[in-house]
């Protein structure tokens, strides 16, 4: 293996997760920007109990980006591509866009855009699994698992089709509060599982008994 493709191999996953970093601390910024200016959080209704679950589920999912590139560049070492470079910067106009669209008179099209950045989350994890499973230091991971094939990602789809039918129909219907408090507690469960799919991977992968 030459120099140059070593050198890449160990720095380019620190510095996508250094800008990366900083992105998210400017999402971060700006969320909280948006919490405190917003007046209905305090109304005591629906629309309080919406705006409360957006925030939740918004915070929620920035947590889950920053512990899915965590955990890749802590357990593995793979080869990045150069778009690999620019999908942190993807990823923040993604946050800034739901950052923007947070209000329950906007809870449709805000769930469409969730659905569209969990969809590039799960893509982002294929490519770099895929990657990493080329790298023999890896091994020690990848040789109990087959690869990943469709009815793997049946959740993630599930997740991503629900997500994105309830934001067409709330986009359609924003009055329907039930079905938007609804669908926000679903999508938080949602997230959950898959924080908890992601601690499953990382104990295994650090060799933990759990």
């Amino acid at each position: 293996m030459s120099d140059r493709i070593k050198r890449v191999r160990r720095l380019m996953p620190t510095i996508i997760l250094t800008v990366l970093s900083m992105i998210q601390a400017l999402a971060l910024e700006l969320y909280w920007s948006q919490l405190v200016e917003a007046e209905y959080l305090w109304a005591g209704d629906w629309i309080a109990l919406i705006g409360w679950l957006q925030f939740a589920a918004m915070f929620f999912g920035i947590l889950l980006i920053w512990l899915l590139y965590v955990s890749f560049v802590l357990r593995f070492n793979w080869l990045p591509s150069l778009e690999d470079t620019l999908v942190p910067f993807l990823i923040g106009l993604m946050e800034f866009g739901l950052i923007g669209l947070t209000h329950p008179d906007l809870i449709g099209p805000w769930m469409m855009l969730l659905a569209a950045l969990f969809v590039v989350a799960v893509f982002i994890s294929h490519t770099i699994t895929r990657r990493a499973r080329q790298d023999i230091s890896n091994a020690y991971f990848f040789s109990q698992f087959d690869p990943a094939g469709i009815r793997d990602y049946r959740e993630s789809a599930i997740t991503a089709i629900g997500m994105a039918s309830f934001g067409a129909i709330l986009w359609r219907y924003p009055q329907l509060q039930m079905l938007a408090a609804l669908a926000l507690l679903l999508t938080m469960a949602a997230l959950g599982y898959q924080y908890l799919q992601a601690r499953r991977f990382w104990l295994h992968s650090l060799e933990v008994n759990h």
